[in-house]
């Protein structure tokens, strides 16, 4: 049986969308299907990221209709099957963290909110999370990806602090640490990549906005990097205008008992 071909409109792009009727999945080449299913009633939508541009990439981050919060749907990733280079879209997510100030000229609050969730969620394809985890990246890639995020909230976040995506920013990417899936103890890119988020928290942590680094002590909370405790003295000894509240709070870092 042959997908249905539909083309949905994305901004002033227009991607051609395939709809395959999941029961019949085992019967698709296998480059067609992804390791993350779906429930066997709802058709899966397929689109292919080849080729597009960093606008357009953009455009299909970002340019969403806003899923209020009372309508229970799902998000417009949960049935969706991304086609993609996984360097080419890492490569667009370096320069998006690098020069995000556009954004907010082009979208609404509530479209970036809800654009920077998909950015960080395992359930999207093509998220800088999966591409993270993605170990057939070279690690030079994803160390890259990694490191301009200070950048993005740098720049971007340290003035539009949007509602939950940045503070459970780095929850979503260092949470594997907390939670035993990765342990340093076995080396390998377990330790590699805790130093490599571990540096970028820091950098995060000096910049002059507390939902900068209160999101930077949230993640340090979860990675559970050895040199955690001395970070976050040397933080608060440095800011000594911190209230009670951003004290304990940093503290609780220190422990690893943020939640």
């Amino acid at each position: 049986m042959l997908p249905r071909t539909e083309i949905v409109p994305q901004g002033n792009r227009t991607l051609p969308l395939r709809f395959f009727p999941h029961s019949r999945s085992s019967q698709l080449p296998a480059v067609e299907r992804r390791r993350y299913t779906v429930p066997m009633e709802q058709p899966t939508t397929q689109v292919d990221l080849a080729n597009l541009s960093f606008d357009d990439f953009v455009v299909f981050l970002f340019d969403r209709s806003i899923q209020l919060e009372t309508e229970r749907q799902d998000n417009w990733y949960s049935q969706l099957e991304v086609m993609f280079d996984p360097e080419e879209i890492a490569a667009f997510y370096v320069r998006l963290f690098k020069q995000p100030e556009f954004l907010p000229t082009r979208f609404t609050d509530q479209q970036l909110e809800q654009g920077f969730w998909a950015v960080q969620s395992p359930n999207l394809d093509c998220s800088v999370a999966r591409i993270i985890e993605d170990s057939d990246v070279p690690l030079s890639v994803r160390e890259e990806c990694i490191r301009s995020m200070a950048d993005l909230f740098k720049r971007l976040f340290a003035t539009e602090p949007f509602h939950t995506s940045v503070q459970m920013w780095w929850d979503s990417l260092c949470y594997d640490w907390e939670c035993g899936n990765r342990n340093r103890a076995r080396g390998g890119e377990d330790l590699q990549l805790q130093d490599i988020f571990f540096q970028t928290l820091a950098r995060v942590l000096e910049i002059d906005s507390w939902t900068c680094q209160s999101s930077a002590l949230h993640g340090l909370g979860h990675l559970h990097h050895p040199q955690t405790e001395e970070l976050i003295e040397r933080f608060i000894d440095a800011h000594r205008s911190l209230t009670q509240e951003q004290k304990t709070y940093a503290l609780s870092a220190m422990k690893f008992e943020v939640l």
